[in-house]
């Protein structure tokens, strides 16, 4: 009895060490909740159940915030020698001090967001914000979601507080610790592609991203990059990461008690209190600095490898970074060449580092032979079909004589090594095992492209649009690039539209797009912030053009339909600099003739619509500024445009090209 007296004595008299630390949570918890609560109206794009879910942005940012502070602050009494060497004299082991400090901060913490959190949930369904029965499970996943990502935060900042001393140097290890992983993660990509310009990801390292770096473990496990309402959290999607953040909150936890039993209550002079915490900082830092500074230099090489920069940056960056880490640590500019050992540790290290990067990537790299392939997917960037090349190639499984077409086309020899054209891949063998690959080819490559674009998968997977179902949720936007309508249209009368534009994408050939200009755009806009989808309208699409003129929208009428007044045609001077291409204006014409203006219009094109034109070629040296008359006839507007790179017959862009 007596000893528990003097345990909750010693808990008492932690607790008033940190009443700031108490003040901060309340005051930052409490304010969030008041801010909720004032607000009327949600604004236009904002999901407004994602407030009682994991993902919320606030709960998120304040987590770091306190995770940083309170770790740091966690044993107040070891940042002054007379206070530690009072504290560490009491009646107490070592653990149980450890425990009480690390007990009451998770306790500041807890309580006041569990409170704040279901405070938020009462809050959301007095508004008809959410419901009850669709949220309540992501609001209890989102109080211990947040309560293990502070004790994860907590215990990095905790980590450094034990390692160093001085206010400066804590601070810069909890950063490398926080943020080097994954810094670390993106520099090894970027030494991945320096080795292999068919390079594009790796599954292992994504993998890695997503769990290593503390940050993206955070957000993978929060979902706060997710753009959908709470209700919609799922916790089978999010429970590995959860796994992961539970387990490397008992490690670090563990990690921090032995550091803090063994830390000596009399430190050496210096930065740091152990030596690991100085082999962390330098072989991180050189390490870090040393990739950062290859892939700067490997810049000049122009896309292609090259062993020199590789070298230069060992030889310049390793001695630069291991002088400046010795001023750090023993803050004397005369130490700057101290370490000899240390020097050539650190050069043997960024050798290991490079030949095991060359290793990996030659892996990376490796094609699987057409009969260990199950499934392939291709993404043309220049195609405009809502998604990024990224989503086309998760969304699409070609396979069978499909696979086969694409297999050959990708793996064809064109004869050169270098080519403008960029596509990607991505290959997933019998084995489960997925390879990525970007690769270049020449302009004249795409002829044969036909097959593939045509066959069974492709335009599911590319074409966004394609993979809709139901026209419940959605309203339709049209657009020509200069006028813009909102269809007043049923749910059936969408369901049709989509239905009769998903048979045209169906008829669609590849030289439809190589040879044509989009004429217009439907967007699929969601009703339930759920994300809207964008889809081109061909000049051949007769269903969607036909219904849509069925609804008093006049889908085929063009630039040269309109009440031109004057052309403004700019030429461009482009010209290659040593990193990128510079345009420059070099003439500017002012097109008044009613005759030439019929003519040039003919082959103009609303920029907005040229974005593919890698696909359709338009004129990158001439950008045109049409004014015209809107359909009143009395507001004179204006529209960006681009020709045609062939000018063919038009007497008007020939002159003009000259």
């Amino acid at each position: 009895m007596k000893r528990a007296k003097i345990v909750l004595g010693l808990w008492r008299e932690d607790l008033k060490s940190k009443l700031w630390m108490i003040v901060a949570v309340w005051y930052l918890m409490g304010m969030l909740c008041l801010l909720f609560s004032a607000k009327m109206t949600i604004p236009e794009g904002e999901v407004r159940s994602l407030y009682v879910g994991p993902g919320n942005t606030s709960f998120f940012a304040v987590m770091i915030l306190l995770g940083i502070l309170m770790g740091i602050g966690a044993f107040p009494y070891l940042q002054t020698q007379q206070k530690a060497d009072l504290y560490l004299s009491l009646p107490f082991s070592r653990s149980q001090l450890f425990a009480v400090g690390y007990m009451n901060n998770l306790l500041i913490f807890s309580i006041p967001t569990v409170i704040c959190r279901l405070l938020f949930f009462r809050i959301s369904l007095s508004m008809g914000y959410c419901k009850y029965e669709d949220s309540v499970r992501s609001v209890w996943a989102g109080c211990l979601i947040l309560v293990l990502g502070f004790l994860l935060v907590m215990s990095l900042s905790m980590l450094a507080a034990l390692w160093t001393r001085g206010s400066a140097y804590v601070a810069g290890l909890t950063a490398l610790l926080f943020l080097g992983p994954g810094a670390g993660l993106v520099l090894a990509e970027k030494m991945l592609v320096m080795f292999g310009s068919s390079f594009y990801r790796s599954e292992m390292l994504e993998q890695l991203k997503g769990y290593l770096s503390p940050v993206s473990l955070l957000k993978n496990v929060t979902g706060i990059e997710e753009y959908a309402d709470g209700a919609g959290w799922v916790m089978e999607v999010h429970l590995p990461y959860l796994l992961y953040l539970a387990a490397a909150v008992v490690f670090l936890f563990l990690l921090n008690l032995f550091f803090f039993r063994i830390r000596p209550a009399e430190p050496k002079r210096g930065a740091f209190t152990f030596p690991v915490a100085e082999w962390v900082v330098r072989y991180g830092c050189v390490a870090l600095g040393g990739v950062w500074f290859i892939d700067l230099l490997q810049v000049f090489s122009f896309g292609v490898f090259s062993w020199a920069p590789m070298i230069a940056g060992v030889v310049i960056s390793v001695p630069l970074i291991h002088g400046l880490v010795n001023i750090l640590i023993a803050r004397d500019a005369k130490r700057f060449l101290s370490g000899k050992w240390h020097l050539l540790i650190e050069v043997l290290l960024m050798v290991v580092l490079i030949g095991g990067f060359s290793l990996w990537g030659k892996w990376e790299r490796r094609i699987p032979v057409k009969e260990d392939v199950a499934l392939m997917a291709i993404a043309l960037p220049a195609l405009q079909s809502g998604d990024d090349g990224e989503q086309v190639l998760q969304n699409m499984q070609l396979t069978g004589e499909s696979m086969e077409a694409a297999y050959d086309w990708v793996n064809k020899d064109y004869g050169e090594e270098s080519a403008g054209y960029e596509f990607l891949v991505k290959y997933e063998g019998t084995d489960g095992r997925q390879t990525y690959s970007k690769y270049h080819i020449p302009w004249y490559a795409l002829d044969g492209f036909e097959e593939v674009f045509v066959g069974e998968g492709f335009k599911e997977g590319t074409y966004q649009a394609l993979r809709l179902k139901s026209m419940k949720y959605y309203e339709i936007r049209w657009t020509n690039g200069i006028e813009s309508y909102t269809l007043d249209l049923a749910e059936q009368e969408r369901q049709e539209l989509w239905e009769a534009y998903s048979e045209d994408v169906k008829g669609l050939a590849f030289s439809d797009i190589r040879q044509q200009t989009p004429i217009g755009r439907i967007t699929f806009a969601s009703t339930k912030n759920q994300g809207d989808v964008t889809a081109d309208i061909y000049p051949g699409y007769e269903g969607t053009c036909a219904l849509l003129h069925e609804y008093g929208i006049a889908s085929q009428k063009e630039i040269k339909d309109y009440d031109i007044i004057k052309i403004v045609a700019d030429k461009y001077l482009l010209t290659k600099g040593l990193l990128y291409q510079v345009n420059s204006l070099e003439w500017e014409k002012t097109i008044t003739d009613a005759a030439a203006i019929e003519t040039l219009s003919e082959v103009l094109y609303c920029e907005e619509f040229c974005e593919d034109y890698q696909l359709n070629e338009t004129n990158l040296q001439m950008e045109f500024t049409v004014y015209y008359r809107d359909s009143d006839g009395r507001t004179i507007d204006v529209v960006k445009c681009r020709a045609q790179a062939d000018p063919a017959e038009n007497e008007v862009l020939k002159e003009l090209l000259r």
